[in-house]
């Protein structure tokens, strides 16, 4: 058997609370633990899902993972390597998709901002200028890709992020919210490139996602992270009937203020609705409905008219109830379901 190529054993990590001036002035600053023991393995050519709460510390896996956060207890290693002495051993060879991409020049093209990141990860030439092209054209960008960053949609910048990720062909993919603000079309498109680019190096993706139909669609695996934990480690197939009676969906949104999102919980068909993240003036909002009572067209003209944009809508259940289903299902058994064959 394989070894595997991403392995998290009994990670720890916790967070400094309050400003740091309190620390240079003698004040005690608490520390938040985050993560509480958590173990998961990755294997070759596998695309692992990893769902949780708002705050559950997904994004602090990943990033442990990446090397951006360095573990306070137990060991991540990628490839073989310890990410806390291996950082140029997988230079090249891990890629990371942020939920917000803020590293682009917004005054260069895209195919000058790829040629940057190229440049940096030693891709010079023919070569890279031939890369470059090939993502661009395989993302939909290569008509825009002399056009200034700055003038991109949110989904567009979403595209060019995982363009940069896939630059160097790295055999391990950490994927925050990657169709983020991308329309479903173009979200397939990069799903049949991920997969291409994968298989072609045999890699392995580690996702974290809100959406619970993209992590059954494209995952063989879902990991629950709840309380610090993997509460629950199965496989897609056995999952996707949770959310099978459960009625609503999620759109991602600018310019809702509260008062707006108390209007609309009280909008004809709805039965609950809730902001699940908050990113960079973008709300992912999970809106409960009774059955299909809802008018979806209404709804919609009642967010504009508050004077809100919608950037996406899913037609998917919130992921916040099915995963109170996940965990009840676990705490039902006795505690973490094992991976099943």
């Amino acid at each position: 058997m394989n070894d595997p190529m991403i392995a998290i054993e009994d990670l720890h990590k916790r967070f400094l609370t309050g400003s740091p001036l309190r620390g240079l002035l003698g004040r005690r600053r608490d520390a938040v633990p985050v993560l509480r023991g958590v173990d998961l393995r990755v294997e070759p050519g596998e695309i692992l899902a990893l769902v949780g709460g708002n705050g559950a510390g997904k994004s602090t896996v990943i990033k442990s993972v990446a090397a951006l956060l360095m573990p306070d207890a137990g060991h991540v290693h990628v490839l073989g390597h310890d990410v806390r002495r291996g950082g140029r051993e997988l230079r090249g060879q891990v890629g990371y998709v942020l939920a917000d991409e803020r590293s682009f020049h917004w005054r260069l093209s895209a195919g000058e901002n790829l040629e940057f990141f190229a440049n940096l990860q030693g891709m010079r030439g023919a070569a890279a200028r031939d890369r470059i092209t090939s993502l661009l054209h395989d993302l939909d960008l290569l008509d825009a890709g002399t056009r200034p960053f700055g003038q991109f949609s949110t989904g567009m910048r979403q595209r060019m992020a995982i363009a940069r990720a896939l630059l160097p062909r790295p055999r391990v993919l950490l994927m925050d919210e990657p169709t983020r603000g991308v329309d479903a079309a173009h979200a397939a498109d990069v799903w049949r490139l991920v997969r291409t680019e994968i298989e072609s190096v045999e890699g392995c993706v580690m996702l974290v996602t809100h959406q619970f139909e993209e992590a059954l669609a494209q995952s063989a695996r879902i990991a629950v992270l709840a309380n610090g934990r993997i509460a629950l480690d199965s496989r897609t197939d056995r999952l996707g009937s949770l959310a099978e009676d459960l009625d609503g969906f999620t759109l991602s949104v600018r310019g809702l203020a509260p008062c707006d999102l108390a209007a609309l919980a009280r909008f004809p068909g709805v039965r609950d609705i809730r902001v699940a993240s908050q990113l960079a003036g973008e709300q992912t909002l999970e809106v409960w409905t009774h059955g299909s009572d809802l008018p979806l067209a209404g709804f919609l003209g009642q967010l504009t008219l508050s004077g809100a944009t919608i950037c996406s809508l899913q037609r998917s259940p919130p992921l916040h109830g099915i995963l109170e289903r996940l965990t009840a299902a676990t705490a039902t058994c006795g505690g973490r379901e094992a991976v099943t064959a």
